[in-house]
Formats: C-alpha cells, structure tokens, sequence
C-alpha cells in the first residue's frame, strides 16, 4: 500500500477537492482499492465522497470488522473512507499526546495496509501537530498551492519551517518523498501569469515537472467542473457522458493526475519503525 498525505500550511487551497477527485482518479482509472483516512476537522472528504454513495464509510464497527476480514475480499476498484471519529486513539490528550498520536497512526497505517492498494490522507493544515505525525509516517505528500505572495510565504514555511518537508526528513522519516508543490485553481489571468513566474522563480526546485513542457510545471487549472462533481459527490470523469466542458476538463486533469501517479508508482512503500516522534524536537 502506497500512502499519500495530501497537506498544505493553509485552508483554502482546494486541498479537499484535490483529494477527493484523485480517489475518484485511482478507483475508476487505476482500478485500485482506494482507502481515505479524513482526519480533517470538518470531514469534508467523508461528507463529498459519501454524497453519491461511490464510497463505503466505515464507522467504528465496520472498520473493526475490516481488520478481521481477508485482504482478498476487498474488490478492486473502490473506494473506503475512514474518518477521524471512526478511529479509536487518534485524540491529543495528555503530555505525550504527539508520541501516542504517531505512535497510534502507524500502527492504523499497518492493520490497514492489506486492504488497500493507495491510501490518501487528509488532514488539518500545518503546523498541526497531527499532521506533522502523518508526516512523520506516511511515504510521500502532496501540497496544493494557490498562486499568491500569501500562499509562497506559507510554502516556504512548509518546506523550510519548524514542522516543514526538511525538518521532518531530518528526524522523523527520512524515506518521505515529497512529491512536490502543485500549484492548484490556476486561471488564465495577467496577475497569475505574473505570479506564476515569482512562484518559478522562489520554488521551482519544489515544483513538479511537466512531461510535456520541459520548461513548464505541473498545475491544476480552475475548473467549475470539479465544484459541480464535489457538490454532488462523484468524479468529473462521471460528468463526461452529457457534458461537453466536463470532457474538457477531465482531460486536464487526467493528465495532471498521470503525473502525481507515476510520481507515487515510483516510492517504495515502507512502514519501517524508524525514529521515535518526540515533538519537543521541532521546538529546539
């Protein structure tokens, strides 16, 4: 099982939306068995994915049964959700509420790992110390990024900061592949255009590169389709059978969304023991 931590410094970055489309992505284009883990406050990736009914959301119940079950039971091709409340051990609560928060993520991460193929995580933004837990356990991270001065301040905190991609790297989790910023909701505007060039220019080293621009940067534009697929709860691709723009759109995002793949084909997926979580460490 590949896990994918989906993470920004900032709400508003469309992170949500983003998660929940590749999930769509996987299931139907990759036929994988797809499990979400929404420990975001609200769930929103539960409430959109549940919406259509195109995922099974697990409550504590079921996900106990889950643990139970054989792996080869879990068809391909779908998508499980499991949100925060369904989670027994994922709260913050005493001294040692970070160590125990990691500790108990990795050991979700292990029961889990039989039952699913890629597995995306949602989270609050940074620097909350859940997430830095997530990060100190998962394989890779994505980070969705607006194109403003705001947003390339908060990215340079996310690579470079206390709780940042570096800092992580250096103590936690040293095989975490940091797949990239992904500049997200682009349009096609003269101040975008501008900013677009200041974010080159600071970042580019953190952002992915275009297959079919040797010069360009991955991005995902603003689309209206993708809000019209979150609000009913399913995949743009659905949209694509009567709706001439949605085939438009889901062509720019299947090919931004072949690139973050491949990008997670290649990680080795690894649940090693390594370094105890010790929060006082980001705070020397």
């Amino acid at each position: 099982m590949k896990t994918l931590l989906i993470a920004a410094e900032k709400g508003g970055t469309g992170r949500t939306a983003l998660l929940c489309q590749l999930a769509h992505y996987f299931c139907l284009v990759r036929r994988l068995r797809v499990l979400v883990i929404d420990l975001a406050d609200p769930a929103c990736s539960t409430v959109s994915l549940a919406r259509a009914s195109k995922a099974v959301v697990l409550d504590g119940e079921r996900a106990v049964v889950l643990a139970g079950e054989s792996h080869a039971n879990t068809p391909k091709g779908r998508i499980q959700v499991l949100p925060a409340r369904a989670i027994h051990g994922l709260t913050l609560e005493g001294a040692d509420a970070g160590a125990r928060y990691h500790a108990n993520m990795r050991h979700l991460l292990r029961v889990v790992e039989p039952f699913a193929d890629v597995c995306l995580i949602d989270c609050p933004p940074l620097p909350d110390i859940r997430t830095v837990c997530i990060e100190a356990t998962v394989d890779a991270m994505l980070s969705p990024i607006l194109l403003s001065q705001e947003a390339f301040d908060s990215a340079a905190d996310l690579i470079n900061g206390a709780h940042g991609v570096r800092n992580v790297r250096a103590k936690l989790n040293p095989s975490l592949r940091f797949i990239g910023l992904l500049p997200n909701m682009v349009e096609r505007t003269l101040l975008q255009q501008i900013q677009a060039r200041v974010l080159q220019a600071r970042l580019s080293v953190w952002l992915i590169p275009d297959p079919k621009n040797p010069n360009g940067y991955l991005h995902m534009p603003r689309l209206e389709e993708i809000a019209k697929a979150q609000a009913v709860g399913v995949s743009v691709l659905d949209l694509t059978r009567t709706d001439h723009a949605a085939r438009m759109a889901w062509l720019a995002m299947r090919a931004c969304f072949d690139v973050i793949a491949r990008q997670l084909d290649s990680v080795e997926p690894r649940l090693a023991d390594g370094q105890a979580f010790n929060g006082e460490a980001f705070h020397a």
